[in-house]
């Protein structure tokens, strides 16, 4: 189902949750406590390229993913996403996401001696048209699929086969004199096993 809310837009602009990371706000690299000082910046780096790379936003304790498009081919995300030569002592950072329905760009300056910095949401519109218009796609193939029960045309005629064939049954019973045991035999049988008692197998 699309996972996309249908005005993200507004819903950026509005919603109390996304209103509290529309101006910068301090963050920080979430580590592991165990690295040493000297490897935090190889830890970050390394934590790019797999993709694991998390912030934490200080003031209300949520943490975000920071996930870098890499160009096909490359094994580092480009400086559009992340850019080390920006600034001096500090790297910029640039993420695409999906949070709570609406597309959105996370852009966060980390100091590249505390891995502290600062970060806020933006309001990704490129990324929301294509989403918009996959979910289109998905509304548009749903009702075409062919649903999976069908329903019987005649759904009584099933209980109507079966009356049928219990009389056929009794009415055989007291003609033969069999016993309610033997004749009680035929209860499932199919209406043609019903008319031909003596040579059915079934």
């Amino acid at each position: 189902m699309p996972k996309v809310h249908d005005d993200q837009k507004a819903k950026f602009g509005d919603d109390d949750f996304f209103s509290k990371f529309h101006s910068s706000s301090e963050v920080r690299y979430i580590m592991p406590k165990a690295v040493e000082p000297g490897d935090r910046l190889a830890n970050l780096q390394k934590d790019m390229q797999e993709d694991l790379c998390n912030i934490a936003f200080k003031g209300c304790g949520t943490n975000m993913p920071l996930r870098f498009k890499v160009t096909d081919g490359e094994s580092w995300p480009a400086k559009e996403w992340a850019d080390f030569d920006r600034e001096a002592g500090k790297v910029h950072l640039r993420s695409r996401l999906i949070l709570n329905g609406v597309c959105c760009r996370l852009v966060v300056v980390l100091d590249l001696d505390t891995f502290d910095g600062v970060g806020h949401l933006e309001y990704d519109d490129d990324l929301a048209k294509q989403e918009a218009k996959k979910a289109l796609e998905v509304v548009d193939i749903v009702p075409r699929s062919k649903p999976a029960f069908q329903p019987l045309a005649n759904p009584l005629k099933w209980e109507e086969d079966q009356a049928l064939l219990d009389t056929k049954v009794r009415r055989q019973r007291a003609s033969t004199g069999r016993s309610s045991e033997v004749a009680g035999s035929y209860a499932g049988a199919c209406m043609a096993c019903a008319d031909h008692m003596q040579s059915c197998a079934c």
